[in-house]
């Protein structure tokens, strides 16, 4: 970091027998640090999916006056914060810019860390980018603050170390994760019988599901007579208008496009998935 040296002058003449003073204008001049660095992270996507890769931006910049050897970054995965390891390095994803152009460099995972080298020099003025992705643990839940430490040796590859810090927050963003499953009401049926199909939606997701819509390809031999579904507040049947089946594959649309019911399935909670119930009952040709 630069140190302002300040500087004012004075003069003093005499007037009449009596002696006056003037000062001057203050100059500020800055004096460059010969060993000194600054660092900045950033999350490319402040808020990721659990168990999807976000990227991040790591720059140092030689501020001083001298140059600066075996430049280092270490990503603390969020380990200081949680306690845990909510991040995981995407192995070999790093990716290394010396004044914007392409060089060498590793990322190598320790522990719950992983540090990023390049065998290249700083010259004053310079600035070395590294790009790399890390995956956010499935289980997290909370937003996750995670550190950066840079070193480098002022003036030779074992000269003094210098180091600066910078840190970035991602937030876990909601989802939904739906899964359907299908039942019949019988196992045989006869022509004329009436049958029932049970579908029930389950989100364990950390968000909702919205406007969800069902389709399937039903056998040729069943006719829709009515439908109902629960969202939680309890049964409810749907009108001729709220779904459709298409010829000539006898496939079923609900809701159909237009109609005046949304079906969304809530996030899971203490209590278990979110869970949206559709029963479809026809009637056996």
């Amino acid at each position: 970091m630069a140190t302002i040296l300040p500087n004012r002058a004075q003069i003093s003449y005499s007037d009449n027998g009596l002696t006056a003073t003037a000062l001057s204008n203050q100059t500020n001049t800055s004096l460059i640090d010969q060993y000194t660095m600054e660092t900045t992270k950033t999350a490319v996507t402040p808020a990721i999916v659990p168990g999807s890769a976000g990227t991040y931006i790591v720059r140092i910049d030689n501020t001083g006056s001298g140059a600066l050897y075996n430049p280092s970054v270490v990503d603390d995965l969020g380990d200081a914060v949680s306690g845990a390891q909510p991040l995981i390095y995407v192995g070999d994803s790093a990716k290394f810019y010396l004044n914007g152009d392409p060089i060498t460099g590793t990322g190598t995972p320790g522990g719950t860390n992983v540090t990023f080298s390049a065998t290249t020099v700083l010259q004053p003025g310079d600035n070395l980018i590294i790009v790399y992705a890390a995956t956010l643990d499935p289980s997290q839940s909370e937003a996750v603050t995670n550190t950066i430490t840079a070193t480098a040796n002022g003036g030779s590859a074992s000269g003094a170390a210098v180091t600066a810090t910078a840190e970035a927050t991602i937030t876990p963003q909601p989802y939904a994760n739906v899964a359907i499953l299908k039942a019949a009401g019988q196992d045989t049926v006869v022509s004329g019988d009436s049958l029932t199909y049970t579908f029930t939606l389950l989100n364990t997701g950390t968000g909702p599901a919205n406007s969800v819509v069902l389709t399937d390809a039903l056998p040729s031999e069943f006719s829709v007579t009515s439908i109902t579904y629960d969202t939680g507040s309890g049964p409810v049947t749907a009108a001729q208008d709220d779904y459709e089946v298409a010829e000539p594959t006898n496939t079923l649309t609900f809701p159909k496009d237009g109609s005046a019911v949304t079906l969304n399935v809530p996030a899971a909670s203490d209590n278990g998935p979110g869970t949206v119930t559709i029963e479809v009952t026809g009637t056996i040709s």
